[in-house]
């Protein structure tokens, strides 16, 4: 009798323990994942999302490209190419921007453009203006080729005043922001190629492109 007895004392004992067990894995952290858990939180709780407008305006002037071949019906044979690249353009969002400009030393987080609103304001074009490619750069930008190209503006029809969104390259996007915006100031420029064939009229007149930029930063609180 005290065997059995004994047998179902363990069997208690041993029952009480392994349900104990889970309990208590179930309700323990280790230290180190508590702490980083409040780190996050803290540093979460720091970061502030600031959203705004900047417009920029870039204006292309195809009769001063064109010249006096401006109206004239190309012959037959090659087409007329012509270069429509726009000089790079600083930019410093600091001076522009007064909710950014106080973060400026050492607060900005991330800074990204989710939205370029394209707005032409004057157009007297007798052409259609091609697709051109905008990029953003360094202050100390000279062309395309130490910049990146983040966006893309669809043809613009002659004389056409109809607003639209730009085509953002999201990565190409991202990499501006981690290597120029988060700066606050740099460069925009935009680059195309205008081509008339045979037969068709080279094109005159002048395009001012009104472009709002959804600014997206986030900050570390002061």
């Amino acid at each position: 009798m005290r065997n059995f007895r004994s047998f179902l004392s363990r069997a208690a004992l041993v029952r009480a323990v392994s349900l104990a067990l889970p309990l208590a894995a179930m309700t323990t952290l280790p230290a180190c994942d508590l702490f980083n858990q409040a780190a996050a939180s803290v540093e979460n709780a720091a970061q502030l999302p600031i959203d705004v407008t900047q417009s920029t305006k870039i204006s292309i002037d195809v009769s001063l490209l064109t010249g006096t071949l401006a109206g004239q019906t190309i012959p037959p044979g090659p087409d007329l190419t012509q270069d429509l690249t726009t000089p790079p353009a600083p930019l410093d969002l600091a001076k522009e921007q007064p909710d950014l400009a106080k973060y400026a030393s050492g607060h900005i987080k991330t800074v990204e453009i989710n939205k370029i609103a394209v707005t032409p304001t004057t157009n007297t074009l007798t052409g259609d203006l091609p697709a051109m490619d905008l990029y953003f750069g360094p202050t100390t930008a000279k062309g395309a080729a130490d910049s990146i190209k983040v966006a893309t503006i669809p043809s613009i029809k002659a004389g056409s005043t109809a607003a639209f969104d730009a085509q953002i390259d999201a990565a190409a996007m991202a990499k501006a922001g981690t290597t120029y915006l988060n700066t606050l100031a740099f460069s925009q420029m935009m680059s195309g190629k205008l081509v008339v064939k045979a037969g068709e009229k080279v094109p005159s007149g002048k395009i001012d492109l009104k472009l709002d930029l959804g600014v997206h930063a986030v900050v570390t609180a002061l």
